[in-house]
């Protein structure tokens, strides 16, 4: 079988070092916010171009935390794209305000309202916000903030000019934590940077707010380390196998990432038509794929729902060998020689 990711692979390619580094923590008793956490802080804020990072436990937190820190709440409105994670718009209800969605090919400029305050893209499988020179632009037309969900953008977001930033290292992501769930905001703001410093950690020193338990704990923060180290061989090789699949699927009537420039990949998605039947096929030859379904409690707007309906995600992280990545172009292509609609033309 053929898994969409396996975090067994992770492990198992750095194994003795993440156990000397797991017994060095646990030995020392070093558990919660200690230098590791410090060293992980470092190491990402220097990749991203920033002054600040904060270590969390979510990409999730880190998004409640830049609005909280930013005073954006009750009355009023976030501009975000409907074509994302429902963490995003999730933060945004959570701290009171209103999320206004912008759909695929939407006037982000009618959306602002005297109400909005900030505006906040998301970098979706490894791919810059497609509305993000337009954001940029607006918002400092408009004195808005703007907050990055970069979740899935880890080597796509460098010298961000943005208020914050907001990552993710749950497993499945490119820098992906052993250990579960972790996250980190990053910023040049020294405010901001202060003010979620104080929040992850209840404000137990200061009691200047209400804080949140948001702490990444030291020995996620030293695996993180170790996967640090490899990052540029981790973006490398994932690189490698988006270009393989390019380069096998492009005879077929598929759609196919066009924005490559500069993109890290997150994830690789194709769009057909027939994607209900391509997962259903690929999962019968033994082929773990994931449906680009992202559910909402409200209805999304039809384009990013057009989008999503007719895209599938296929396997590609840097633990597949490329004799994995040959089987899966192959079934591909015999799901296509079967297929009545082999020769349709795929546009959009």
């Amino acid at each position: 079988m053929i898994r969409f990711f396996n975090p067994g692979k992770t492990y198992q390619a750095h194994k003795a070092e993440f156990d000397a580094e797991i017994q060095r923590v646990l030995n020392a008793g070093d558990i919660i916010l200690r230098s590791d956490v410090e060293k992980f802080e470092k190491n990402i804020a220097e990749f991203v171009g920033t002054k600040y990072a904060v270590g969390l436990n979510s990409g999730t937190d880190a998004l409640y935390l830049a609005l909280r820190g930013l005073r954006i709440g009750t009355g009023d409105e976030v501009l975000v794209p409907s074509r994302t994670f429902v963490a995003t718009p999730q933060a945004i209800v959570q701290v009171g305000a209103k999320p206004v969605f912008y759909d695929l090919e939407d006037d982000i400029l009618s959306l602002i309202t005297e109400k909005t305050k900030a505006i906040m893209p998301v970098h979706i499988e490894g791919a810059l916000d497609t509305h993000y020179e337009e954001i940029l632009d607006l918002a400092e037309l408009n004195n808005l903030y703007v907050i990055d969900d970069a979740a899935q953008a880890l080597g796509a977001l460098y010298n961000p000019i943005t208020k914050a930033q907001c990552w993710s290292f749950y497993p499945a992501k490119i820098l992906g934590s052993l250990l579960g769930d972790a996250g980190a905001l990053t910023t040049n703001d020294e405010k901001l940077y202060n003010w979620v410093k104080g929040a992850r950690n209840h404000f137990k020193e200061t009691a200047e707010d209400y804080g949140v338990n948001s702490r990444l704990d030291n020995v996620a923060a030293t695996c993180l380390n170790v996967r640090f180290k490899y990052l540029p061989e981790i973006l490398a090789r994932r690189k490698e196998i988006a270009i393989m699949y390019l380069e096998g699927l492009k005879s077929l009537s598929l759609g196919l990432p066009e924005n490559t420039e500069g993109r890290v990949w997150q994830d690789f998605l194709i769009r057909t038509l027939l994607r209900d039947k391509l997962f259903d096929y690929l999962k019968e030859k033994g082929i773990e794929t994931m449906k680009n379904n992202y559910p909402f409690p409200v209805p999304k707007l039809p384009l990013a729902q057009q989008y999503e309906d007719e895209t599938l995600r296929i396997p590609c992280n840097e633990n597949l060998t490329n004799e994995e990545i040959k089987e899966v172009i192959r079934v591909i292509h015999n799901f296509y020689d079967l297929s009545s609609c082999q020769k349709c033309n795929f546009n959009r």
